[in-house]
């Protein structure tokens, strides 16, 4: 785990400096990362292999994290009245657990870049801009 309390407080705005709130905020990184190793368990050889990077993983918990620091009961909508003001807010994307929302997940799809290996075979002479059967080359 290399995110830290600095990266929530940073998605939050404001300073994490209360020594419960610290803890419970690691404790949230540490939920968040056995979520993503849910479902990359390989999740350190596809950072040593460049697929995902670090820093990515470190966002996606923090934003993770930090969306469930503003909301960890999970409540769908809010509303408050002062005399005769009344305001009511929405949620969507309210749970009552450290969840990753689809456009986190595809931030974390590990790449295929670089992806040449035993069963990569580039014929002799081909070109990337000719087609089988072209003037331009190919077979």
């Amino acid at each position: 785990m290399v995110t830290s309390v600095q990266d929530v407080a940073a998605q939050l705005g404001r300073p994490i400096t209360d020594e419960l709130e610290v803890k419970q905020i690691e404790a949230w990184i540490a939920g968040a990362e056995i979520v993503i190793r849910k479902r990359y368990p390989n999740l350190d050889q596809l950072i040593a292999d460049v697929r995902i990077d670090q820093k990515t993983v470190d966002y996606v918990e923090a934003i993770a994290v930090a969306r469930y620091a503003r909301n960890p009961e999970g409540a769908t909508s809010s509303s408050s009245m002062i005399d005769d003001y009344q305001q009511s807010f929405g949620t969507r994307n309210a749970v009552a657990t450290i969840g990753l929302l689809d456009d986190e997940w595809a931030l974390l799809a590990p790449s295929d870049s670089g992806s040449t290996g035993a069963f990569t075979i580039t014929p002799t002479g081909w070109r990337d801009d000719a087609r089988p059967g072209s003037c331009f080359g190919g077979w």
